[in-house]
């Protein structure tokens, strides 16, 4: 294997690779990152079995060739090469690294451990998404997933696929976030996808723009991003049937501004345990008032009070200070509403669309949901 890359196409393209290397891997091949050249294409792929990486670069190549590099070596490498073009040679076990003045001989592992990557059937399940719709999806649902490893049903992102929408949903059993975007691939499925993995994809969607291409088959989906693709394993069990909290109607409806609620959860917040999210903030709300309150009489208490606009009886009502400002962050909108039934029922949050906003937009705002479960007074 013999080649010539410039360097910024080479190191962005190796540090694309080693996010899916293998921390802590079981199998040595597994930290590696593999380089394939054929023709004038320089492929480069790794996996830690979860999640695997695979991309191509345009190269001036003078022999094809395949090498396994450490992953963690490459990575230092190609963060401190100077600013020249990069040539290539694998001689032997070394691979040698010529850039400017600087030299490096890398020793290679067995290219033959390294596993065969899944690669798309023709049965998946196959639609294009705007990279920004997809990213804007994956930011205001994964968050609302478990990170317990106990529960690892709950640690997933929820994909159901219908003939014209997608929905996305996640919940750790005290919070559910749910998304339904546009969806043209005619097919129905249903995929529960790694947190992890939609994470590195969302990454990669907001670094690279354009286009998704998502392809969802029975154990594994795939995003593809140009010459780039992430495929993940999907993970196994039945998803609870998250429709069934969502409440049907409401008593109470109050809308208030949301970077200003937000702001203010974070000051009374302060005052709650130490190193701990437990103590709860209190919302009282009145007609035309939110009252914000936290703290307990061995630390100290704090409040505010910010305007809102309630449309039914006044309550007290309290949250995980924590949950509720993932809320209020992801729902991106100016101003957001909070529907209750009473102090112990779940309370659902929206984005409230702006009124100078055309019927598309308030359409796409309406389509998120954030459900959120109250903390007992």
């Amino acid at each position: 294997m013999k080649f010539r890359a410039e360097r910024s196409e080479f190191a962005d393209a190796a540090m694309w690779a080693l996010r899916t290397v293998g921390a802590r891997a079981t199998l040595p091949a597994l930290s590696g990152v593999k380089l394939e050249v054929s023709g004038d294409r320089l492929s480069l792929s790794s996996t830690d079995l979860e999640i695997a990486s695979e991309l191509s670069v345009a190269v001036q190549a003078d022999r094809d060739g395949m090498a396994l590099v450490p992953g963690r070596l490459l990575g230092d490498v190609v963060r401190s090469l100077p600013n020249a073009a990069v040539s290539a040679e694998v001689d032997g076990d070394r691979l040698h690294l010529v850039c400017g003045r600087a030299q490096f001989a890398l020793r290679l592992m067995p290219v033959e451990d390294f596993p065969a990557l899944p690669q798309i059937s023709e049965q998946a399940a196959i639609a294009v998404m705007k990279a920004e719709e997809f990213a804007r999806t994956v930011a205001q649902v994964a968050r609302a997933s478990s990170t317990d490893d106990a529960r690892p049903v709950l640690t997933g992102v929820s994909l159901e696929a219908s003939a014209g929408s997608l929905t996305a949903a996640a919940t750790d059993s005290y919070r559910l976030a749910v998304r339904t975007v546009p969806w043209d691939a005619g097919a129905e499925t249903t995929a529960l996808v790694p947190r992890r993995a939609l994470d590195e994809a969302r990454r990669s969607a907001e670094q690279l723009g354009a286009e998704v291409r998502i392809a969802i088959e029975p154990s594994q989906v795939t995003f593809t991003f140009g010459d780039r693709r992430l495929t993940s394993r999907l993970i196994e069990g039945k998803y609870p049937d998250y429709r069934q909290l969502i409440p049907v109607g409401f008593e109470r409806r109050l809308a208030v501004d949301r970077a200003e609620l937000m702001e203010v959860v974070r000051r009374v917040s302060v005052v709650g345990e130490s190193n701990t999210t437990a103590t709860p903030v209190t919302l009282h709300v009145t007609s035309d008032t939110v009252r914000v309150t936290a703290g307990s009489g061995e630390v100290g208490q704090a409040e505010e009070s910010l305007p809102g606009t309630l449309e039914g009886e006044p309550i007290e009502i309290g949250f995980n200070p924590r949950y509720l400002s993932d809320g209020l962050d992801v729902a991106v909108s100016e101003r957001v509403v909070l529907e209750f039934r009473d102090e112990l029922k779940p309370a659902v949050l929206r984005p409230a669309p702006a009124d100078d906003q055309d019927d598309s937009a308030k359409e796409q705002v309406a389509d998120f949901l954030y459900l959120l479960m109250p903390v007992r007074l």
